[in-house]
């Protein structure tokens, strides 16, 4: 597909335009978009505009000439994409013509401060399945006629809702503004990236694709995964659950119950022949996730697998080679990015509180039997290491930007016989920036030790347990030394979700990469070679 031509302007006073503009071009060239940045108002003129697909206005004061808006209003009209972003409604409020074209005016603001911003308004392409979240910035408060605009989301000041988003046409044009954007802590925002690349889309014509048609595969009784991930579905505005498939018709039948309007099936050959079913959701043992993705790639079905992605590397690289060729998804259900506790803990690193991390320890465990169920079968679970470790890897390689150089592993097999796990496995992680991690899973740990250590340069972050509430901080980064807790934020698990939708039906980035799924298995592979006399091992 073409890139998106895009004309950014910006400059003024009171912003730091360099530096915000440099992120703008950033992401947005990430996003896809091809992004010329000027701060020259002199770009502004009818044979320009008419190279780009979309001018995005991040300006502050005046500047153009009569002739210029006049052109601006012509290419508008006629079927340009106009995005204006926060101090755009305090620019060229010389020309009455610019402030009617954009449909709104500053008159104020209030200070930086933490606000929430709420899509209040009708169902719309741009804040499509978008939840409400809190950014600290200059809330622009506008004056200009309501009727002229439809108001997409809002924020509160004072009593009242303030518009932080509307949309208008103008001719065959489309005109978005959005009042978010002073500094650099709304532009690192995800959320406000989101909307300013939908914003353009939008402006540009794009439209969102008809719903996902999902089915799920497997509906055991242990733990319900099977229903949870067809609950998870159902909520989600752009998946629609269509089908569930079990080889045991008891399941299937529990699973018509709980969904009626579904269409189940024991055989997954047939399943993976009904026409009308765009994706599925493998919610079976470890050991089938490489051949059933494999079946349903080829039959032209997206795929996302329950954590592990699989047993080993090989079988990674069929899956992905088989989604590729097909051109269909493959994700991995790494739902545990989006705990409450693990939000927390990339925010504190990302305000700088603890400083880089240079190491981090896992443990998840305690002393007694794993059970008599196939998930202590090693060779149809992977082993000890497989089930909540794939969770701790996944975490540690996303909070330590730095390849993995090597993996050293202990895999203790010692008292429970009757099974064929590992009783106690330690992965240890050294990275190409020096960083340390280990994650420690064991049923034979009869003294507890804290889930979370987290140290960083200027500090440190630990949590017991699932019992705790929040991060117990230690953190020098003003200077003087501070402690205390960090709640945790509120747990998210339908953000896996709706990403999904928004990568199938609007074409946005995918959050769980089968390419980063894969690492925390070449970890796991890594660390059991090791274990098995291999010395410290890189991962492949």
């Amino acid at each position: 597909m073409t890139p998106k031509k895009v004309l950014l302007l910006t400059g003024g006073g009171y912003h730091d335009f360099e530096t915000c503009g440099q992120i703008l071009e950033t992401f947005l060239a990430e996003s896809g978009f091809k992004v010329t940045r000027s701060q020259d108002r002199n770009c502004i003129r009818r044979d320009l505009l008419e190279k780009h697909d979309a001018l995005l206005v991040y300006t502050q004061g005046d500047g153009l000439s009569r002739k210029q808006v006049a052109e601006l209003e012509a290419w508008t009209r006629a079927g340009g994409a106009l995005v204006g972003l926060h101090c755009a409604s305090d620019s060229f409020r010389n020309h009455r013509e610019w402030v009617f074209l954009l449909g709104g005016e500053f008159v104020g603001h209030g200070p930086v401060h933490p606000f929430e911003v709420s899509a209040t308004g009708p169902p719309h392409f741009i804040t499509r399945r978008m939840s409400p979240f809190t950014v600290e910035d200059e809330l622009y408060l506008l004056d200009g006629d309501a009727s002229r605009r439809t108001t997409l989301m809002t924020s509160p000041w004072r009593g009242a809702l303030q518009p932080t988003a509307y949309v208008r046409e103008e001719g065959r044009g489309r005109i978005v503004y959005l009042a978010l954007g002073h500094g650099i802590a709304a532009f690192n925002h995800p959320d406000f990236r989101k909307l300013v690349a939908r914003s353009l889309r939008w402006a540009t014509g794009d439209q969102e694709k008809p719903p996902v048609r999902c089915g799920v595969i497997g509906y055991g009784g242990a733990f319900n995964m099977g229903k949870t991930h067809a609950d998870a579905i159902t909520r989600i505005e752009g998946l629609e659950l269509t089908a569930v498939c079990d080889l045991d018709p008891a399941r299937t039948a529990a699973a018509q119950a709980d969904f009626p309007h579904v269409e189940t099936f024991n055989d997954v050959s047939r399943l993976l022949r009904k026409k009308d079913l765009d994706l599925v959701v493998l919610v079976t043992p470890h050991n089938t996730h490489a051949a059933l993705s494999v079946r349903a790639s080829r039959a032209g079905k997206h795929v996302i697998t329950e954590k592990p992605m699989c047993l080993n590397t090989r079988e990674a690289d069929a899956m992905i080679a088989a989604a590729r060729k097909s051109g269909v998804l493959l994700s991995v259900f790494h739902n545990r990015r989006w705990d409450g506790d693990y939000l927390a803990l990339r925010k504190l690193i990302a305000d700088g509180l603890i400083g880089e991390v240079f190491q981090v320890e896992l443990f998840g465990g305690n002393y007694g039997h794993p059970g008599w169920w196939w998930r202590s079968d090693k060779a149809i679970s992977g082993g000890c290491l497989y089930d909540w470790g794939a969770h701790f890897i996944d975490w540690i390689l996303n909070l330590i930007p730095s390849p993995a150089a090597s993996v050293t592993g202990s895999f203790q097999k010692r008292v429970w016989h009757g099974v064929t796990n590992e009783d106690h496995t330690v992965a240890m992680i050294r990275f190409e920036n020096g960083a340390l991690a280990t994650a420690e899973i064991s049923s034979l740990a009869a003294a507890p030790k804290d889930r979370w250590r987290v140290l960083g340069t200027l500090g440190a972050a630990t949590m017991k347990d699932y019992s705790d509430t929040g991060w117990t901080l230690t953190s020098h980064s003003g200077g003087a030394p501070i402690s205390g807790k960090v709640p945790f934020q509120k747990g998210d698990w339908d953000a896996y979700y709706r990403n999904i939708a928004d990568h199938l039906t609007m074409g946005e980035e995918l959050a769980v990469k089968a390419e980063e799924a894969r690492r925390a298995i070449a970890v796991i592979e890594a660390a059991e070679k090791s274990a098995s006399g291999k010395g410290a091992v890189v991962p492949k």
